[in-house]
């Protein structure tokens, strides 16, 4: 079972979703500080999502903690992100169990910063934070599920 012990891992939502690399994290007014925390700046569809509903009813932190895992709900996001953002739910979910939430942050930290100026990738817009330069992001290898 998966638990959160600081800031950081607080931006990693009940579905995986890293919220850090969210286009509502860095938006230049009424940021959002992340699906666990206030409702402030949160864009609408995050306000209702029914996965971080779900999961603050269970009283579970992580989705992976669930029996029904995975859900019909993951499942559907899942395939949204491989679709719109080539972001595997299911496969973040996978590494954070199997290697932990460190080395799943310092992975992501890594693999979504900017080539350019070192900003913040945002895995939404597709543009780094920073200085705007569109890229594009490679999928978690499957393979990083492994624990060492």
């Amino acid at each position: 079972m998966l638990s959160i012990k600081n800031e950081r891992e607080m931006m990693i939502a009940p579905c995986g979703i890293n919220c850090t690399y969210c286009y509502a994290h860095h938006k230049k007014e009424k940021q959002c500080q992340g699906c666990r925390q206030t409702d402030n700046g949160k864009p609408e569809h995050c306000k209702k999502c029914k996965i971080r509903i779900c999961s603050d009813e269970r009283r579970i932190l992580f989705c992976c903690d669930c029996t029904e895992y995975p859900c019909v709900l993951i499942k559907r996001l899942d395939k949204s992100y491989q679709t719109r953002y080539n972001e595997s739910i299911l496969n973040n979910m996978m590494i954070l169990n199997a290697r932990g939430i460190d080395y799943y942050l310092s992975v992501e930290k890594e693999r979504l910063k900017c080539p350019e100026c070192n900003g913040i990738l945002n895995i939404h817009d597709k543009k780094c934070s920073e200085c705007g330069k569109i890229f594009e992001v490679n999928r978690l290898d499957p393979r990083e599920n492994r624990k060492k």
